[in-house]
């Protein structure tokens, strides 16, 4: 479908809203665009076996970027205290303690620097607790009840108890509201977002500053990935094709998130 070729409508040309005077394909119509001043990072998921060395999909691209965008920026005016990654999502999969330690290293920017690809950086016996690292944001059933969906809103956040009460996963989990009734009026929700059940999938790790303690954004990443390991990714053994005794990167699902940090502002007013 990529390849069809077809009229498109887009901002060309004298006539912006007239159709493309010779059918092309999708990715002939992407290419039109300029990216060269795009300031913030695309985070894709592609299905396949990825060596770990290749850092341009899943927890690992969003890793890199980390790196990148936030370590390698930190404001002398930002404690050096990181809150808990907060993972807002509609749908978690399968997981394991051991995964999820792993992905919460790759993304907690205060100690991402020094995870390798591979291993955890701490020793297992070391392993700060989940609950300090991660926070999950997922709707009581008594926000789903009281949403404007009803329970038919639970539609849009599939979760089965197998994948969702596992013992290591209880200590993480947030509502998606406060449990003040105000907030179902408008009182404290003036967009009365505590109304509505959440599809949206969105990463997002807070900081401190060192003379306020203000809430600030080291990152945020809004995407398409909930939590599991199909949508990010898991590092296995490979012992066939090319990639053959070498460490891999399974991804199961297509996905893209958006990621922005105050490095990518900055990169955009520097370049304006």
């Amino acid at each position: 479908r990529y390849l069809t070729k077809q009229s498109w409508f887009y901002a060309f040309g004298n006539d912006p809203d007239s159709p493309s005077s010779e059918p092309i394909s999708l990715t002939q119509l992407v290419r039109k665009y300029d990216y060269s001043k795009a300031w913030a990072v695309l985070i894709p998921s592609v299905p396949g076996r990825h060596v770990v060395t290749c850092d341009d999909f899943g927890y690992v691209k969003l890793r890199k970027t980390i790196i990148e965008k936030v370590c390698k920026h930190h404001d002398a005016e930002i404690s050096s205290k990181r809150a808990p990654v907060l993972c807002q999502f509609s749908s978690i999969g399968s997981l394991s303690s051991k995964w999820l330690q792993k992905f919460a290293s790759a993304v907690d920017s205060s100690c991402t620097h020094t995870t390798d690809l591979v291993n955890n950086c701490f020793p297992e016996k070391d392993q700060p607790p989940l609950a300090s690292r991660l926070r999950i944001i997922w709707p009581t059933s008594e926000e789903i009840r009281n949403s404007i969906e009803g329970y038919r809103g639970g539609g849009s956040m599939p979760g089965t108890m197998k994948n969702i009460a596992k013992d290591f996963l209880v200590p993480l989990y947030h509502r998606w509201t406060t449990r003040s009734q105000s907030n179902f009026n408008g009182g404290d929700d003036p967009l009365k977002t505590a109304r509505y059940v959440p599809h949206i999938k969105t990463f997002v790790q807070p900081a401190y500053g060192k003379a306020s303690m203000e809430p600030l954004i080291e990152w945020i990443l809004i995407t398409s990935h909930n939590l599991s390991k199909a949508a990010w990714g898991e590092i296995q053994n490979c012992s066939t094709g090319r990639s053959a005794g070498n460490k891999v990167l399974f991804i199961r699902h297509w996905e893209l998130g958006v990621f922005f940090s105050p490095a990518t502002f900055r990169n955009y007013f520097d370049r304006s």
